[in-house]
């Protein structure tokens, strides 16, 4: 059953402040890194590659972008920062080596060098990034980006992009910024869910990770098609469960009254505050059917979900925010 639209304010307690001892203070997320792509044709190599506009991406911007295949699915999806002539691309740990080799194999002729960044740049949570503007990038003189997501409540949730390689006692709060993600509707790719979804599977195109006036990428045709043809029939919707049994991504989801098949996918899962937070993909038409029920098969037992919209109109074509 669909709730009501909801959104957990952040406590006090998360709020960082980030001092020149970086490793004293900043939240370090473990299951996050960088690639990073340098060089002078950087930017126009990455506008061939990726779903969103790099080329008309100011420094101050954040964006977010996805590799398809040619069929259109996605191989991994990423916060993009720009600097000069160098574009950082944070996602995934787990999906990183992968990622590399795959952007390495089109770089052919073009001045540019894709790397995986993670001996040079580390990225943390900042719980609130207040008062920047959402979707905003701060570069300071030590070369590290504080990067703005969108409002949650009255705080706005984002990350350090830090230039440090230390690595001693670190305080890690993936959990946190997981979480804030799965608040804001925002899901994006792990090892689990490689190729698995086409960007608007995932909302990607609602929460500004797709444009459809940049031009030619991989299965930009497919994207395309169903942007401006008929109708998106799955989105991503948000759940929440008990602790426990353990819900990963990538697992089925069912509908109840419908076991011949699975009705979606679990896109992301986080626990956080004793309970699981998930993002869903679902037929639109069944999440959003009053007596709809949804439940995740475990070995150990069935996992039901409560599922709520998010936030934001996932009728809409095209990003919900501009």
């Amino acid at each position: 059953m669909i709730a009501g639209k909801f959104f957990h304010d952040f406590p006090a307690w998360f709020v960082l402040f980030v001092t020149e001892d970086l490793s004293m203070s900043a939240q370090f997320l473990s299951r996050w890194s960088v690639i990073g792509v340098e060089g002078d044709d950087a930017v126009i190599f990455l506008q061939s590659q990726l779903s969103n506009d790099i080329a008309g991406m100011a420094e101050s911007q954040l964006r977010m972008a996805g590799l398809c295949t040619a069929k259109g699915r996605l191989l991994g999806s990423f916060f993009m920062l720009r600097q000069g002539k160098q574009v950082f691309l944070v996602c995934r740990k787990e999906t990183v080596a992968a990622l590399v080799k795959r952007l390495s194999m089109f770089v052919l002729r073009s001045k540019c060098k894709v790397r995986d960044c993670a001996a040079e740049y580390q990225v943390t949570f900042k719980a609130d990034t207040t008062p920047a503007l959402p979707m905003r990038v701060q570069w300071d003189e030590h070369g590290h980006a504080t990067a703005s997501l969108r409002a949650i409540g009255a705080v706005t949730p984002g990350f350090q992009l830090v230039a440090t390689s230390e690595q001693a006692d670190q305080v890690h709060a993936d959990d946190e910024f997981e979480y804030a993600l799965q608040q804001l509707g925002i899901a994006y790719v792990s090892q689990p869910t490689v190729e698995m979804f086409v960007p608007q599977g995932i909302n990607f195109d609602l929460v500004g990770g797709v444009s459809f006036s940049k031009g030619c990428y991989p299965g930009q045709e497919i994207v395309a098609r169903s942007h401006y043809l008929g109708k998106v029939k799955r989105r991503v919707f948000q759940a929440s469960a008990g602790a426990l049994p353990t819900v990963t991504a990538g697992q089925d989801v069912w509908l109840e009254g419908k076991e011949n098949e699975p009705a979606g996918t679990v896109a992301t899962a986080v626990q956080f505050n004793g309970q699981q937070h998930l993002l869903i993909e679902l037929p639109v038409d069944d999440a959003e059917r009053a007596d709809a029920a949804f439940a995740i098969k475990t070995d150990t037992g069935v996992v039901a979900l409560k599922v709520q919209p998010p936030p934001y109109d996932v009728h809409q074509k095209g990003n919900v925010f501009e």
